[in-house]
């Protein structure tokens, strides 16, 4: 699939495992199964949550940057082991996925998100609206991302980032 194009219906069943795995990847985080999340990762990978302004301007300056599986684990352990929030719950409405190219076995990949959180004993609000940008790569059968961006549209976020988006 590096240099050949497609057929319909290859792109076809692309398209749908590729919708599957960010299906699967939203409710992973909506159930707070943070395990899980890190299995969407290929071990090289690269995850960041930029605003639109910086990844347009092409400044490195994002409210998350890691670019390895292992600063994944990192922040995951960080998040159920030493740091201190509110309890909150999140849910992800993904649309507009697209395949853009796929070349050398990699899928280029877009999709709108709005994410809505609930802190308890707060009203719900709009965490973050914008698109993920994605690189995703066959691994040990599965499709993962190894590269994933998501640009949210707006300067603020409305709360502090804590969870993985």
């Amino acid at each position: 699939m590096s240099h050949i194009a497609p057929t319909e219906l290859e792109e076809v069943v692309i398209n749908h495992k590729i919708q599957t795995l960010n299906n699967e990847y939203v409710l992973a985080l909506d159930q707070d199964n943070l395990d899980l999340w890190l299995s969407f990762f290929s071990e090289s990978c690269t995850y960041r949550i930029i605003s639109r302004e910086n990844h347009e301007l092409n400044l490195p300056i994002a409210v998350w940057h890691s670019d390895s599986k292992a600063m994944l684990r990192d922040r995951v352990l960080a998040l159920r082991d030493s740091t201190l929030y509110r309890p909150r719950y999140l849910r992800h409405l993904i649309s507009g996925v697209k395949i853009n190219q796929i070349k050398d076995g990699v899928i280029f990949s877009e999709a709108n998100v709005l994410i809505a959180e609930t802190v308890i004993d707060f009203k719900t609000q709009i965490l973050l609206c914008g698109r993920y940008l994605d690189e995703i790569v066959l691994e040990d059968g599965r499709y993962k991302y190894r590269n994933r961006v998501c640009v949210y549209d707006s300067t603020l976020l409305p709360t502090s980032l804590v969870y993985p988006v």
